[in-house]
């Protein structure tokens, strides 16, 4: 490895977009990956695939994975001890211990490596729903309203319904689930159950029916500056969401009314300096008669980056890297303060609708703007993530419909 090279290895459930982007800049890659998508490859020096080391499919591992990734990054850290920095993206999201046992095994082999990453007080604050809602009542802004499953689990039959039951920590949509009435709250606690519910772990929300949108912003633990405010695809059907709030792709900037984009925007603000959170971060809301109500806080680089990249001509990995120096946070402010968003970027993530065969893969794999390229070395099991469509224009319906005529082509693959 050259000196000039700075080395980065990215952990995460999909490393493809952070790679391609690290790789773009000139950093020399390694990646710990769940999936290993083919277009991964070419943008790495190394890597580690979680489902090939484990000789597991995606059903049997996607819930009960993130010890493995930790294990897996330890284990890519050691074969390659001069990497400079370590990015955790998303699947560690909530992963608290697995995160301790990275960093206490890098301090035990004394690596000289940089972490540009969220300190894990903040990323504990930051996914606690309940201390957000805190912060931003004690400010005046309105949240929904929120009680602890434990408190409540005695009153069903004074509940009002339809209302939400959410893990208090959660991410993409999973673990998310709408509860019409008293027969279907026990229907779904039962099917938690299988995984083992805890009752001190979940919340009771009101549900906010509205259209849903997330702002992305970079921060030194100090300072913080919006990069973009995206319209956000959430449990899309024609995209063949396993479930009903599960993340589905963004537009890239979201057309909305600017007084509805100015208080997300001091949303978003206001809660990176009282969390003092580093690095590029994501937020969610829905809106709802213009007003934007929080959903949760991604602690880290989001799933709409390469769709903000594409819009705005930036390569916003480089930015995160350098937004934790000094000098680095004074380029970033610089950037910004020169970018403009000229383009719409549409990114969806295509779920299988049944059973793909695997000779359908390489067709899909052929079009144009598919990203996220599934091996063609088994058939994809309904509902798993086929593929991800990357669509830029000029407008945003251009963008939008441009992305939808690729999900087309797919179906007309696999009909």
């Amino acid at each position: 490895m050259s000196d000039e090279q700075e080395s980065v290895l990215v952990a995460g459930f999909n490393t493809r977009p952070l790679v391609y982007s690290l790789n773009r800049a000139g950093y020399e890659v390694y990646a710990v990956d769940f999936f290993g998508d083919l277009d991964l490859y070419p943008y790495v020096k190394d890597c580690l695939i979680l489902t090939k080391e484990l000789s597991m499919n995606y059903d049997l591992i996607k819930d009960n994975y993130s010890v493995y990734l930790a294990l897996l990054i330890l284990e890519l850290l050691e074969q390659n001890p001069e990497i400079k920095h370590l990015i955790i993206g998303s699947g560690l999201d909530d992963a608290i211990e697995e995160r301790v046992l990275i960093l206490k095994e890098i301090d035990r082999m004394n690596y000289k490596i940089l972490y540009p990453n969220n300190e894990l007080e903040v990323i504990k604050k930051s996914r606690n729903i309940e201390i957000i809602f805190n912060i931003l009542s004690k400010q005046g802004f309105e949240v929904p309203r929120t009680v602890s499953f434990e408190e409540v689990k005695s009153k069903v039959n004074e509940l009002e319904y339809p209302f939400i039951l959410k893990k208090k920590s959660g991410s993409g949509g999973i673990n998310v689930y709408k509860i019409q009435n008293k027969s279907d709250l026990s229907f779904t606690i039962n099917q938690i159950n299988r995984k083992a519910f805890d009752p001190k772990d979940w919340l009771m929300q009101e549900y906010i029916d509205g259209n849903p949108v997330s702002c992305t912003t970079i921060s030194n633990g100090i300072e913080s500056k919006v990069i973009s405010v995206n319209r956000q695809i959430i449990g899309d059907k024609y995209l063949n969401a396993p479930k009903e709030f599960m993340y589905c792709g963004n537009v890239v900037p979201a057309k909305i009314f600017e007084e509805e984009k100015k208080l997300i925007v001091d949303i978003s603000l206001k809660l990176s300096t009282e969390l003092g959170l580093k690095g590029i971060n994501g937020f969610d809301f829905v809106l709802r008669d213009h007003y934007p109500y929080i959903m949760e806080i991604n602690p880290r680089i989001p799933g709409s980056i390469r769709a903000s990249e594409e819009a705005m001509s930036i390569n916003l990995l480089d930015l995160h890297i350098k937004s934790f120096t000094t000098n680095g946070w004074e380029f970033v402010k610089k950037t910004l303060k020169n970018a403009n968003i000229e383009n719409f970027a549409t990114k969806m993530i295509f779920f299988a609708p049944k059973e793909i065969d695997e000779n359908l893969i390489n067709s899909i794999n052929a079009l144009e703007y598919v990203h996220d390229k599934s091996e063609p070395i088994r058939n994809i099991s309904k509902s798993e993530p086929v593929c991800t469509i990357l669509f830029k224009a000029k407008s945003f319906s251009d963008s939008y419909l441009g992305a939808l005529q690729v999900v087309d082509e797919i179906n007309r693959i696999i009909k």
